[in-house]
């Protein structure tokens, strides 16, 4: 399923691709942020097609993080698009496979990363990154923020009073949470990132495993940086 975020934004969210969704953005950009988990490729060519968007259309591929159900579907996404792959430095070489994922050092982890496993996380096809983004360059429409944390290389992107959060934080129509520890390489670098993006200006909040937040986001995210001691 594909729908617009907004009115007239040329924001599109593609949920049914796993368990992260992913977000295309439209003219000028044409850029997807993220992947998905693998073999979900077909779905999110078929839902731009619902929107009018070809294949060879996509210009870049943004990924926020290295984790499976973010980079899952890259290969087959970028063979059919031609699109080039953009990520921060310090995940490139998981994507690459120039450096091994590691499982979690919690017990829950481990479990989970072995369940993980049966459904291909540790099968991904390398792919090379073609270019990287640090922080505070722009792409596009789009700033890049670092926010290490969830793992070393995690970006948001800003863009239009739109945060496209990853893993970041869990943003629910209820109450923001941090991501949930066992899925986190560093704790307290993740809570430092989620001060440092209260910071910013922006409305809505499209975070990976929740549906966007349209409205007063910065704010629910300065509550959540106070509530962890970390304030704006």
């Amino acid at each position: 399923m594909i729908y617009q975020v907004g009115d007239h934004s040329g924001v599109y969210c593609i949920e049914g691709t796993g368990t992260a969704r992913v977000y295309f953005v439209g003219a000028p950009d044409y850029t997807l942020i993220d992947a998905g988990v693998p073999r979900k490729a077909d779905l999110v060519l078929s839902g731009l097609a619902q929107i009018g968007v070809q294949p060879l259309q996509v210009r870049r591929i943004i990924l926020t993080h290295h984790h499976w159900d973010h980079v899952g579907s890259l290969w087959e996404l970028k063979k059919r698009t031609g699109a080039k792959v953009l990520a921060h430095p310090r995940d490139a070489d998981y994507i690459s496979g120039k450096r091994v994922r590691r499982a979690p050092r919690q017990p829950l982890g481990r479990l989970m990363y072995t369940i993980f496993g049966l459904f291909g996380a540790r099968d991904l096809p390398n792919v090379d990154v073609d270019a990287m983004l640090n922080d505070g360059d722009r792409v596009g429409s789009f700033c890049v923020i670092h926010t290490p944390g969830h793992t070393p290389g995690h970006i948001c992107l800003l863009r239009d009073g739109y945060l496209f959060s990853g893993d970041l934080l869990m943003a629910s129509a209820g109450e923001f949470h941090e991501t949930p520890h066992i899925f986190t390489a560093d704790v307290p670098t993740a809570r430092a990132s989620i001060r440092k993006v209260a910071q910013f200006k922006f409305e809505a909040i499209l975070s990976s495993h929740h549906a966007p937040y349209v409205f007063g986001a910065a704010e629910k995210v300065g509550q959540l940086a106070s509530k962890l001691g970390v304030p704006a």
